[in-house]
C-alpha cells in the first residue's frame, strides 16, 4: 500500500473519530438512545440504570376497559423480556412486535394493546433522576 493511501485512511479514520461524538450525541438526543451503545462517549456523562419496568394492557373493543397482564404466558413472558433488553438500549426504536403476537396468542380477544415502559432517567436541568415512560398503542392485527 502506498504511503499516500494509508496517510488517506490514517486521516479518514481521525475524521471519523472526532466526528462521531457529534453524531451520537444527535442520534441519542432525538431517539433517545442509550448513550450507553453504538460506541458513543455519553456514557462517561451519563449513568447507566439497569432498572426498566413494564405495564401491559389490552382490550377487545375501542371502547371497551384497558385489561392488565398479569400473569402471562412463558412465551409471553419470553417476548416481554427480549422487548425490555431492547428497549434498555434502543428505547422508542425498540419493536414491539413479537410482545404484541405472543400476547395476541394468548389474548384473541384483544383489538388493542397498550405497552408503557417506565425508565429512570437523569434530568439535565435538576441533576435529579426522574422516572420517564414509553406508552405506545398497538392495533392487534390477524385473523378473525
Amino acid at each position: 500500500m502506498p504511503l499516500a493511501a494509508k496517510r488517506s485512511l490514517v486521516h479518514g479514520a481521525l475524521l471519523l473519530l472526532a466526528v462521531w461524538p457529534a453524531v451520537h450525541i444527535g442520534l441519542a438526543w432525538r431517539w433517545d438512545l442509550s448513550p450507553w451503545k453504538l460506541g458513543g462517549w455519553g456514557m462517561y456523562a451519563t449513568p447507566r440504570f439497569g432498572l426498566v419496568g413494564m405495564e401491559v394492557y389490552g382490550r377487545g373493543t375501542p371502547e371497551g376497559a384497558w385489561l392488565q397482564v398479569t400473569a402471562p404466558s412463558p412465551a409471553a413472558r419470553d417476548a416481554a423480556t427480549a422487548f425490555l433488553e431492547q428497549h434498555r438500549w434502543l428505547r422508542r426504536l425498540a419493536s414491539p412486535a413479537a410482545l404484541a403476537a405472543a400476547l395476541r396468542a394468548d389474548h384473541p380477544e384483544w383489538t388493542e394493546l397498550r405497552v408503557v415502559v417506565s425508565y429512570p432517567v437523569l434530568d439535565r436541568g435538576t441533576g435529579r433522576v426522574g422516572l420517564a415512560s414509553d406508552e405506545r398503542l398497538l392495533e392487534l392485527l390477524g385473523d378473525r
